[in-house]
């Protein structure tokens, strides 16, 4: 049985969280990225049911930090799908939220190849993610957005597009990832700023939130 088999034939998820928890055909380019690019420090912010820290981690086979204040809320289904796939070894899960682990990290002075975030989806918490995990990320290193579908998340995208030379965003064929590389370091002027706010995909999301029947947008 091949890994993505062998995933999908091991992870349960509750029926009702089925549609918002990362599909497997993201789980797949997770995979690639992990596997191709020989990414063996991996970082992930929102744990939940384990769906996307098992495509990492089987890709990997290494140690695997998750971030997850809400785990047993999830009644520990993450933490028993990975040790179900034999993989619990390599798990380090932070009960607690990025905004206080990933400072912790990097005063440990930490460094990652691949960050995965998929936390809290408002904007402010997005960027904070991205405000530390860029502070995290080894040169040549991914970091990667999930829900690309919303504005928060788009949003975010838009800053690094426009204000960060220093990441190529890397286009893959699940649109509902943002994926982007490190290629240098960040040598922006004190004053540097380039408006970022975009009208691109607003349609999507409005039909989106519809279906949803997300009604604050």
């Amino acid at each position: 049985m091949d890994a993505f088999s062998r995933i999908k034939n091991t992870i349960e998820i509750p029926k009702e969280d089925e549609v918002t928890s990362v599909a497997d055909s993201q789980g797949e380019v997770l995979y690639r990225l992990v596997k191709e690019n020989g990414l063996k420090r991996t970082l992930e912010v929102g744990f939940a049911y384990g769906k996307s820290g098992s495509y990492i981690m089987s890709a990997s086979q290494s140690q695997h930090v998750a971030i997850d204040p809400y785990q047993e809320r999830f009644q520990n289904i993450g933490v028993r799908n990975i040790e179900k796939l034999g993989l619990g070894h390599n798990l380090e899960l932070h009960r607690n939220f990025s905004h206080i682990v990933m400072p912790q990290l990097l005063n440990e002075k930490r460094s990652f190849d691949l960050i995965f975030i998929d936390g809290d989806h408002r904007f402010d918490g997005i960027f904070v993610d991205f405000f530390y995990a860029d502070r995290l990320l080894d040169m040549g290193g991914f970091i990667v957005f999930h829900d690309t579908w919303m504005r928060s998340t788009c949003m975010v995208e838009s800053f690094v597009k426009k204000n960060r030379t220093d990441f190529k965003y890397i286009r893959v064929e699940d649109e509902n990832l943002g994926v982007f590389q490190r290629v240098g370091w960040d040598n922006r002027d004190w004053i540097h700023f380039k408006e970022f706010y975009t009208m691109k995909s607003y349609t999507k999301f409005q039909v989106m939130a519809d279906l949803i029947g997300q009604k604050d947008v």
